[in-house]
């Protein structure tokens, strides 16, 4: 990244929006919602026990599994637009820079 980027949280503090966590933070949050997804899926099987038995084990164990993927896919598409987004800023940065 360029020098708009900073590591880690120090640019939490930065009011003059200089300085973008963004880029730093992308990857804990894409974990963060990877563990979710599954804890999410977790909970949908031990509701579907406790609704219907084994046929609520297997709607939760099939149906929450896929929605779980969908929520990665759709956070993961996310996120990577909005990486996008610091790329061409870092791209248009530089092409200004050279004239």
């Amino acid at each position: 990244m360029s020098d708009n980027s900073t590591d880690g949280l120090g640019g939490l503090f930065d009011f003059s929006f200089e300085k973008f966590i963004t880029p730093s933070i992308v990857k804990i949050v894409y974990i963060v919602v990877i563990v979710m997804a599954g804890l999410w899926w977790l909970s949908l099987i031990f509701l579907g026990i406790s609704a219907g038995g084994i046929g609520g084990f297997l709607g939760g164990l099939i149906f929450g599994g896929l929605a779980a993927l969908l929520m990665v896919l759709f956070y993961r598409i996310f996120l990577e637009l909005t990486m996008i987004l610091f790329r061409i800023h870092d791209n248009t940065d530089v092409m200004a820079n050279k004239q």
